[in-house]
C-alpha cells in the first residue's frame, strides 16, 4: 500500500504529464494538418517515389504521436481512479513514444522538403539527419545527463 505522501507526489507528477502533453499536443496537430495538407499543393506531383514514401512515414508518425499524446486523457477517464500509478506510467511511456515519433515525422518531412528544394539527396539526408540529432540531443540526451 502506498503512503500519502507518495501518493500526492504521484498526483503531483501525473498533474505535470499532462500539463505538458497539453503544450506538446497544439504543436502535433498543426504539423499533422499541415502534412495532411501538402498532397493538395500544386507541387507535391513533382516529389518522386523515394520522397512520397518518406513523406508517408512523416504522415503516420505524427498521427500515430497525436493518438498517443491523446492516450493518457483518455486513460484518465477510463481507467480505475486506484490505479494513479499504473496511469502515470502509462503516461510518462505514451508521451515518449509520442515525443520519438514527434521526432521521426520532423526528421522525414524536413527530408522531404530539403531534397525537393536543393534536389540532392546527400543534403536531404543531412537535413533530417541534422533534426534528428537535436531531437535526440535536447529530449533524450541532455534530460538522461541531469
Amino acid at each position: 500500500m502506498k503512503d500519502a505522501e507518495g501518493d500526492q507526489e504521484d498526483r503531483v507528477r501525473y498533474r505535470e504529464l499532462l500539463e505538458e502533453l497539453r503544450t506538446i499536443i497544439p504543436g502535433a496537430q498543426v504539423l499533422f494538418a499541415f502534412l495532411l495538407s501538402v498532397p493538395f499543393s500544386s507541387h507535391f506531383d513533382e516529389i518522386d517515389t523515394l520522397g512520397r514514401a518518406v513523406f508517408l512515414v512523416s504522415l503516420v508518425a505524427i498521427a500515430l504521436a497525436t493518438v498517443l499524446f491523446l492516450s493518457p486523457a483518455a486513460h484518465h477517464r477510463l481507467a480505475d481512479y486506484k490505479d494513479r500509478q499504473e496511469r502515470l506510467q502509462f503516461g510518462v511511456r505514451t508521451a515518449l513514444c509520442g515525443m520519438f515519433l514527434v521526432a521521426l515525422a520532423m526528421s522525414c518531412a524536413m527530408f522531404v522538403v530539403v531534397r525537393f528544394l536543393f534536389d540532392s539527396l546527400a543534403i536531404g539526408i543531412g537535413g533530417a539527419v541534422a533534426v534528428a540529432a537535436a531531437a535526440s540531443g535536447l529530449w533524450l540526451l541532455l534530460p538522461m545527463t541531469r
